[in-house]
């Protein structure tokens, strides 16, 4: 069976901020796809957000044949995440930090990979799944049980994170296995990889709309973007849409 093919795009809008913290790359020559959003104030989290995307670009680069994707990017993340310490340490921006989400194929299989609350959209066949999984406080008290999906809507905990790139807690990869997510696309799947900034602001059923027009991975990115901001994201907005055929 012949491999999938794939286009790709992306975009990425300030909003209302004073600079914008979020970072993405799109390298089919390694495919790898990420989002990435900074965290720590100005400066800090557009260091951090680029360190992450450079440290992981750099993990793909020189891959062993039958080496474990989940390995691979297990121990990119903590490859980024000590680089991200390192910098914090070295400059006095002991806070900084980032989200990641990120699609990549790796020995002919295609990984998921997520930290933090950017979030992976998966569209196929008109239906939608969220590949990631959201590491914030108000997140973690929905899945005990003792917060409700809508009181986590609102809540002030929905913003605060448990899990991102730049915490003192991700020294092994084992302890980053689990976020590390086997995916295996179908011809006609276009998955979505955003910035909170992005996806807190837009719906589901939009996108699906947008899809329906056809429009191509780049002109899609910058269509949701813009409708984020549109829709009053504060934040810097950016995604990145992946198609297969």
């Amino acid at each position: 069976m012949a491999p999938l093919r794939y286009l790709a795009g992306a975009d990425s809008q300030q909003g209302l901020r004073s600079n914008n913290e979020d970072r993405f790359i799109i390298d089919p020559a390694v495919s790898l796809f990420a989002v990435a959003d900074g965290m720590g104030g100005h400066e800090a989290g557009e260091v951090a957000s680029l360190l992450a995307i450079r440290q992981l670009h750099l993990c793909l680069q020189n891959i062993s044949p039958n080496t474990s994707g989940q390995e691979v990017l297990a121990q990119g993340l903590v490859d980024a995440n000590r680089a991200i310490l390192g910098e914090g340490n070295e400059v006095g921006h002991r806070k900084m930090g980032t989200t990641i989400v990120l699609l990549a194929e790796i020995n002919d299989k295609w990984w998921i990979s997520n930290l933090g609350d950017s979030e992976a959209w998966l569209f196929r066949k008109g239906k939608v799944q969220v590949l990631s999984q959201t590491h914030t406080m108000a997140a973690e008290m929905v899945r005990q049980r003792a917060m409700t999906v809508r009181e986590a809507a609102t809540s002030p905990l929905k913003h605060r994170l448990v899990r991102y790139l730049g915490s003192p807690d991700l020294a092994s990869p084992r302890n980053l296995y689990s976020d590390v997510r086997e995916f295996k696309p179908l011809p006609g799947d276009t998955i979505l990889l955003g910035s909170d900034g992005l996806m807190d602001h837009i719906r589901q059923d939009q996108v699906l709309r947008f899809l329906k027009k056809g429009l191509d991975p780049q002109t899609l990115s910058k269509e949701l973007t813009t409708l984020a901001i549109k829709q009053g994201s504060p934040d810097n907005s950016t995604g990145v849409v992946v198609r297969f055929f």
